[in-house]
């Protein structure tokens, strides 16, 4: 584990999720993993603000459903910035996912650290 943590260290995620303790608990694997967390963002219209003010992004941890909405505005913000991004969710893959979304990292709600640290690590390395 002191690898992934050392190889992560520094990096600024955006942490986009409705469920506050969700959010915390995430937050909280992050600082852990010497990353810094950005957020987090409970709705679209925050994340987009956050997104569009945000000099440095390096990845972002994305839930698929706030408040019943799909995260889709906020994945096609990051895929024009060129941030990477993971999808955190409960859902399967289905066919008609929007293909922004189809072919993203997926970390399955819920989660254990080290699998949070290996799915950041392969969305970041993804786009080098």
């Amino acid at each position: 584990m002191t690898d992934m943590k050392t190889s992560l260290a520094g990096l600024r995620i955006l942490v986009v999720e409705d469920e506050v303790l969700v959010a915390m608990d995430i937050e909280d694997m992050l600082l852990d993993l010497k990353c810094e967390p950005i957020g987090p963002a409970s709705t679209i219209k925050a994340a987009l603000e956050i997104i569009r003010s945000t000099d440095k992004l390096d990845v972002a941890l994305l839930d698929m459903n706030l408040h019943g909405q799909s995260v889709l505005p906020v994945v096609e913000e990051l895929v024009k910035k060129g941030v990477p991004f993971v999808l955190v969710t409960g859902y399967a893959r289905r066919d008609d996912d929007p293909s922004a979304m189809r072919d993203a990292p997926r970390l399955n709600k819920p989660f254990r650290m080290a699998t949070l640290s290996e799915t950041i690590s392969k969305a970041f390395t993804r786009l080098e």
